[in-house]
This record gives structure tokens, sequence and C-alpha cells, in this order.
């Protein structure tokens, strides 16, 4: 499954029925802050899997597409994990003061 705009593209893979990994790329802000938070209810399904979000290609990000990525995070809980934070996802968090607010598992780009 694939969702794109002019400036996001998402790319979902099931790595296994509990794991389901999502490819973010582009920017997140407020022009596709809806299209993202649609792509990753959907991803997430119904059921217990674990979301993976590999941000490592998205290139910039707004309170609007970091308040998408804090929501899902409340709404999942441990069951959303993001992998590959960008330096501008995690210079926000830091600024705002809450650099743990996406979960211990939130990691650098390799």
């Amino acid at each position: 499954m694939s969702f794109e705009t002019m400036e996001m593209t998402t790319v979902v893979r099931r790595e296994s029925p509990r794991v389901v990994r999502m490819a973010v790329r582009g920017d997140l802000d407020a022009a596709n802050a809806d299209l993202l938070r649609g792509a990753f209810q959907d991803a997430a399904g119904d059921g217990g899997a674990r979301l993976e979000a590999d941000l490592s290609g998205v290139t910039f990000c707004s309170l609007a597409g970091l308040s998408v990525l804090l929501g899902t995070r409340r709404s999942l809980g441990e069951r959303f994990v993001v992998l590959a934070a960008p330096p501008g996802v995690r210079r926000l968090l830091s600024v705002l003061q809450m650099p743990d607010a996406l979960g211990p598992a939130l990691k650098s780009p390799a």
C-alpha cells in the first residue's frame, strides 16, 4: 500500500504478522498531516501489530507533522516505534523539552 502527495510519500510493508513497517519520505507539515494520520491508522489496522515508522527519508517536519507522530504514539503506545528520526524531528522534541515523547526506541539515522 502506498500514499503520495507532492510533498510526502509513504510505503507500507508487513514484515510479519506482528510488525508493519512504514517508510515515510518528504515533508511532514500541515498540508499532509491528515494524510499521514490516515496512513498510520490504516497501517496499524485493528490488530495488535507493532507499527514501525522509518522517518529516515523525512526532509522537513513542522509542528503539524510532529503532532501526528505524537498523537499516533499516544494512541498506540509502545506499539508505535519511530526508527531513524531525522535531526529536524529530534530538534523539535528537544526544543519542546520532550526528547522521550516518541518513546525510548527513537533512533538516530545510521
